[in-house]
């Protein structure tokens, strides 16, 4: 799954440059987000159980237009991320990590020479796997999609730099599968190869800090 995480992270960073190459006063830079909210987990078969969970990430960013007096700007952001899933239901903690993008589709609502703030939806989509502390040899593999609203304040220099301030909120749906040596009927490590599918639903605040070096000076 690496591999894949790699790939597609690299087609993302072409299509960032063609873009920022094409966008007139566009802006590209680095960003580190964190998060944190309640996931509910639905093995099959099996009992459903509720944990709380905590993001890192960090990355690539991108928007369209970070400083000019436009209706619409498109923010991409494409980084690497940590999952902490925290509990004593099921097999306790475990830690994922893997690729997350986020899309957000935002219209300026207030727009100076020094500021831009601007709000709309976003998505996000993640690919990520891992193992429970206390079960290294149980692996979970899960793909998921967000959906939630994003709230941004760009900042704006002379120089050419604008740092972004993000609040958003998203509400996840992943779906995936676990399999190795653990079973969820005793809880307990097993001496049998077991296989679940798993659906979970994830809600998240999350604030992201971001510095974008515009191709322009022109707003």
């Amino acid at each position: 799954m690496y591999k894949l995480h790699l790939s597609i992270m690299l087609l993302l960073l072409l299509l960032c440059a063609a873009i920022v190459d094409d966008a007139d006063a566009a802006g590209l830079g680095v960003y580190g987000s964190v998060a944190g909210g309640k996931t509910d987990w639905s093995p099959d078969y099996t009992t459903d159980f509720n944990k709380t969970t905590s993001r890192l990430d960090f990355g690539l960013a991108m928007d369209t237009a970070p400083a000019r007096d436009k209706l619409y700007n498109y923010h991409l952001t494409v980084g690497y991320g940590i999952f902490r899933n925290r509990s004593n239901a099921a097999w306790g903690n475990a830690d994922l990590e893997g690729l997350i993008i986020s899309n957000s589709f935002g219209f300026g609502a207030l727009v100076t020479p020094k500021v831009r703030v601007w709000f709309g939806p976003e998505v996000k989509v993640t690919w990520v796997d891992g193992s429970p502390h206390d079960y290294s040899d149980y692996k979970i593999n899960l793909f998921g999609v967000g959906k939630g609203l994003v709230l941004g304040v760009n900042f704006n220099d002379d120089n050419k730099l604008t740092t972004v301030v993000k609040l958003g909120f998203q509400v996840f749906d992943y779906t995936g599968e676990g399999k190795g040596f653990y079973s969820h009927e005793t809880n307990s490590a097993s001496a049998s190869y077991r296989r679940r599918d798993y659906d979970v639903r994830e809600k998240m605040f999350s604030l992201t800090l971001e510095f974008l070096f515009r191709t322009s000076d022109d707003r």
